[in-house]
């Protein structure tokens, strides 16, 4: 059980950390060298396969460090070709002394990720926290209670863990990925479980992994980060990635916004319009993605959307609406808007020049749209 908890996860190493790690451990910068694309870029999730490295450096490697994935405890398939996966990460040094033995074997440990094939492209949907503490009334994750940051390795798991499924899914039949690029994750959202801005230092060595060109090698235009609004330094840091970002808005005046996330009452509207100004100056991405849930009664009348378009146009802010119907889920109080107002909302953007497009939603039926993961 001691070797079992000393051994230190390599797998959200950047290459830098990897050669300290390392040389911490009486181990040279050349075995890092060695090592580093084995991982990052062959995938290779074991120690004896990696050839070039001696075997009385494997035999070190093997009793202190892991390249393990997580075990996944439930893997779900809608009909339009999502699947969802429950993840248990085996980490007892992160579990408090007085969490009960239920909690520590599930609730500590798991999380849920998706993987989304289209016609032209492969998402995979990354969690970064283990439940989320921003309360967003209309999230089923924001139901579940928080307990810990995802370290960069469990983040990287779980591209490693779609990896190495793709292709055991690519035999079955009625599969919606495309043959031309059944093999390969073509894009990254990090839009599950968590708020990505609460664990940054943790996503930002993922973010790092994921765009070096002797690693994963993903264009920047590939990669969004979501945020419910955390407008501090981390989302200006989080601009030098140059990454995609995507904010959640929901509402176009602070009232209605306040009642639905209690986030607005650190970060205003005002402030993340501002803040979404910053990120376009720095980043020099070509737009911000504002995502809009249609919550019926609420938000989803021509007074919001006429709100909506007029604070939009005054912003200095080139952006795109993505008009989400709402996903429902076990216990929430919402309804989702009907589809006539979705898109009745939609043309009165449209017709005040707002870049505007209904979202459309994958993986209802198995809880794995937008707002719905949980672990339940």
């Amino acid at each position: 059980m001691e070797d079992h908890l000393i051994r230190h996860s390599l797998l959200g190493l950047t290459a830098s950390q990897l050669q300290e790690c390392f040389l911490e451990n009486g181990l040279s910068r050349l075995d890092a060298k060695r090592v580093f694309p084995w991982i990052q870029i062959k995938s290779l999730l074991s120690f004896d396969a990696m050839t070039d490295i001696p075997k009385k450096t494997r035999i070190i490697l093997q009793k202190k460090f892991s390249v393990d994935l997580p075990s996944c405890t439930a893997l779900q398939e809608s009909v339009d070709g999502t699947r969802k996966a429950l993840l248990e990460f085996d980490n007892d040094n992160f579990i408090d002394d007085n969490v009960t033995e239920s909690e520590r074997k599930f609730y500590c440990n798991s999380i849920e990720t998706v993987f989304i094939p289209d016609e032209n492209r492969n998402t995979v949907c990354i969690s970064t926290q283990i439940g989320c503490a921003m309360g967003c009334k209309f999230c089923n994750t924001g139901s579940q209670s928080f307990t810990r940051n995802l370290t960069a390795s469990e983040i990287m798991a779980q591209i490693f863990f779609w990896k190495k499924n793709i292709e055991a899914f690519v035999s079955k039949k009625n599969q919606m990925i495309p043959s031309k690029n059944h093999r390969s994750i073509s894009n990254v959202v990090f839009m599950g479980m968590g708020e990505p801005l609460l664990n940054y230092e943790q996503v930002s060595y993922a973010l790092q992994l994921l765009l070096d060109t002797k690693a994963h090698n993903f264009s920047r235009h590939k990669i969004t980060v979501s945020t419910c609004g955390i407008a501090n330094k981390y989302l200006d840091n989080l601009a030098d990635f140059g990454v995609k970002l995507a904010i959640s808005l929901h509402a176009a005046d602070d009232i209605t916004r306040s009642s639905i996330m209690p986030i607005n009452s650190s970060y205003n509207i005002d402030c993340l319009l501002k803040a979404a100004e910053r990120y376009l100056e720095r980043s020099n991405t070509d737009h911000i993605t504002f995502e809009y849930l249609l919550l019926s009664g609420i938000n989803d009348n021509e007074h919001a959307a006429l709100q909506l378009s007029k604070l939009l146009n005054r912003a200095r802010v080139w952006c795109r609406v993505n008009l989400i119907v709402f996903n429902s889920w076990p216990g929430c109080d919402f309804v989702s808007s009907c589809r006539d107002s979705a898109d009745n909302f939609s043309r009165i953007l449209l017709s005040r020049g707002i870049r505007t497009i209904i979202r459309k939603s994958r993986g209802s039926d198995i809880l794995a749209a937008c707002g719905q993961l949980k672990i339940q």
